[in-house]
């Protein structure tokens, strides 16, 4: 799994990055090798609700994202996780019906 982790606005401590790399291997299921995932988190100072922390994954090149905020990081991870999971396993069921599709008329 090629993941990058981009901070912004915080600090990207050791523990951060391995909680990060943990969570994510529920996602290893869907993922190819080649496959890209990038992980943003970000302190946002300036939110209306006041200080809260976004979360952002995108994985490429099958141009799946997903966004969440939440009072904390992990809270905002969390929040993420189940929306791209969701993604790829739609993609994931799409893929194998169609296979199934194609086995059945040949």
């Amino acid at each position: 799994m090629n993941v990058n982790i981009k901070a912004t606005n915080t600090t990207l401590t050791p523990a951060i990055k391995e909680f990060i790399l943990e969570k994510l291997q529920i996602l290893e299921v869907f993922i190819r090798e080649e496959d890209k995932i990038r992980v943003e988190i970000e302190l946002d100072k300036k939110h209306s609700g006041g200080t809260s922390f976004r979360v952002e994954i995108d994985i490429q090149p099958r141009g799946q994202y997903a966004e969440a905020r939440g009072l904390d990081f992990y809270s905002a991870l969390d929040l993420v996780l189940p929306k791209i999971k969701k993604q790829l396993a739609r993609l994931k069921d799409k893929k194998v019906s169609q296979r199934r599709k194609r086995e059945k008329t040949h």
